[in-house]
């Protein structure tokens, strides 16, 4: 019985591991010098081409070579030292170039063991000039960011020499300028500068954008082709490059980079002709800017005098969406509706102008173009139930083609109701004055001849007769009718009262004597209490008979039925400013 695996009549392949042919081809990928040493013994094992031409041996030569015979000055305890890297000087052999070459190495372990090491040569020379070009790169891309954050300064003129100072340092020329096109007065004005300001004009004909349509590179010894050229010329500038800005039939300037003695290389141009492409954007987008902010201020001005005149309008306007849902009610209709325009936003109108059915009839929201749809007068209700007549109209905005909004514009008539009723009052007041006029005075015609009588009677009867004491009261009655009569009349035309100083006490005893036989009949006693000492007032007798004989006349009416006492009282009180006063009370 055979027991052997299956497995082990398999022959088993391995990879071969890479040779150092394999490894000498890796090493001539890498871009500066480089051998790999055994670090047990200090031997090349491989060197690569850059190596065999710096060290003027050949890599077979190089091969097995002792490390310290080029480089003697390599420490002994290289492998433990951090950073591995030194600056040593490279010695060939007698046989070779005995110059010594000051290099950089740097080592660098290939394994955890540390039996193998890769040298990496670089002569000073290639290194200064490397760090040289990534101080150069550096420089490029710090001055790119410069040039790319310039539009973000607050204002043009810093933003124009903040692009300055980034093409200034991606030119490494000492003076740039812009000059821009005045159109008002045909030149071309130096509008920024990055350097000497003296060594340029301040301004330019506008035939220089004609001449230098084109970018241009003038140098110390060649023609001059423009008055530009020639002020660089005057200066003793080295070189002169320009590159016109704006678009190529839309020219608005120049750009212009200028050196005293460096002289330019082949990027020089081009490097003008990019400036120059970043500055007209930084234009252009200043001009776009510009005319934003001014469309969006004369907005900002439209939108607050459409503001104000819409809350200053006494009419009640309010804004409807397409879908017929309230955008905001100005003031005069929060005032004539009695809602405030946040509770009303996104409601339907229905909701809200409860009482009409046609305010917005379907073509206003069909049919693009109609300007105004007057609704007349309608009855509305507010928001507390109570009705009120109003003249509606509604008005259509449109955006071209497309329905923006509806604008309802509502006029309270309730007040022009009440206008109306007080004028029909009024009329009526004034017919019933010119009525009372013409009665007062065909009243006041008998009173007069009673008076006239009366005093004839007084004439005929002897002074001590009892009879002139009815004379008399007949007299003061006919005095108070005519007094009566007088203040009918001022219901149609002013009164005109005639002040003079008036004793409250005889005044008032006079006229109780008047009412004596009137308080008899109905059981009414009079009592007159008057303060010593009140001083008389300034008034007009007749219209304070007048109040007296009201006040009487009530407080008799009150007590006509039981009969009682009227007491009349006279003192003096003062107030709480301490001003003297009479007081009269009935």
């Amino acid at each position: 019985m055979n027991t052997s695996s299956p497995l082990s009549s398999l022959s088993l392949r391995r990879r071969p591991k890479p040779g150092l042919s394999a490894f000498e081809s890796l090493l001539d990928l890498l871009p500066a010098a480089t051998l790999l040493v055994d670090t047990g013994s200090l031997r090349i094992l491989l060197a690569n081409s850059m190596a065999a031409q710096l060290t003027g041996f050949t890599r077979g030569e190089l091969n097995n070579h002792s490390l310290g015979a080029l480089f003697p000055t390599l420490e002994k305890g290289w492998l433990n030292a951090n950073p591995r890297r030194w600056n040593l000087a490279l010695t060939p052999p007698n046989r070779r170039n005995r110059q010594v070459i000051d290099v950089q190495v740097t080592a660098s372990l290939l394994d955890t063991k540390g039996e193998f090491a890769l040298f990496s040569i670089e002569t000073v020379s290639e290194r200064e000039s490397r760090d040289a070009e990534q101080l150069r790169q550096q420089q490029v891309w710090e001055a790119l960011h410069t040039l790319a954050l310039a539009p973000q300064q607050a204002d043009i003129d810093s933003t124009l020499k903040q692009a300055l100072q980034a093409g200034s340092a991606l030119l490494g020329a000492p003076l740039l300028a812009i000059f821009q096109a005045e159109v008002s007065h045909l030149v071309l004005d130096c509008s920024a500068i990055c350097g000497p300001a003296e060594m340029l004009p301040d301004r330019l004909p506008s035939s220089e954008l004609v001449i230098l349509q084109k970018p241009h590179l003038w140098k110390r010894g060649k023609r001059t082709l423009s008055s530009l050229h020639r002020a660089a010329r005057a200066s003793n500038l080295a070189y002169l490059a320009s590159a016109p800005l704006g678009e190529p039939n839309a020219l608005i300037g120049l750009l212009v980079a200028a050196g005293e003695q460096v002289s330019p290389d082949e990027n020089t141009l081009p490097v003008v002709e990019f400036l120059a492409e970043a500055i007209t954007s930084i234009l252009q987008e200043n001009i776009l800017i510009t005319n934003l902010r001014q469309s969006l201020q004369d907005y900002r001005r439209e939108t607050m005098i459409t503001s104000a005149v819409r809350d200053a309008s006494l009419e009640g306007v309010i804004t409807i969406a397409p879908d017929l849902t309230i955008r905001d009610l100005n003031p005069s209709a929060e005032a004539i509706l009695g809602y405030a325009s946040r509770e009303v936003h996104n409601q339907p109108y229905q909701k809200i102008l409860i009482g009409a059915d046609n305010i917005i009839p379907p073509f206003l929201t069909e049919q693009p173009g109609v300007n105004i749809h007057n609704s007349g007068n309608v009855r509305l209700y507010r928001r507390d139930g109570s009705a009120f007549l109003a003249h509606v109209r509604t008005l259509p905005i449109m955006d071209e083609d497309r329905l923006e909004s509806l604008v309802v514009l509502i006029q309270d008539l309730s007040q022009e109701e009440q206008y109306r009723l007080q004028n029909q009052q009024l009329e009526q007041r004034a017919i019933l004055g010119e009525v009372t006029a013409i009665f007062a005075h065909e009243v006041r015609n008998p009173i007069n001849n009673l008076s006239t009588g009366l005093q004839l009677m007084a004439l005929n009867f002897p002074p001590g007769d009892s009879n002139q004491e009815v004379v008399t009261r007949m007299q003061q009655d006919c005095d108070r009718l005519a007094e009566l009569m007088k203040s009918v009349l001022s219901f149609v035309r002013p009164v005109e009262y005639k002040m003079e100083s008036v004793d409250l006490d005889k005044t008032l005893r006079r006229l109780m004597e008047r009412w004596r036989p009137h308080l008899a009949k109905v059981n009414i006693k009079h009592m007159f209490q008057v303060e010593s000492g009140a001083p008389q007032i300034e008034g007009d007798p007749r219209a304070l008979e007048q109040v007296w004989n009201n006040l009487i006349n009530n407080a008799i009416q009150a007590m006509s039925k039981d009969g009682g006492t009227l007491a009349i009282k006279i003192r003096t009180i003062t107030t709480t400013d301490h001003t003297p006063r009479v007081e009269v009370s009935i």
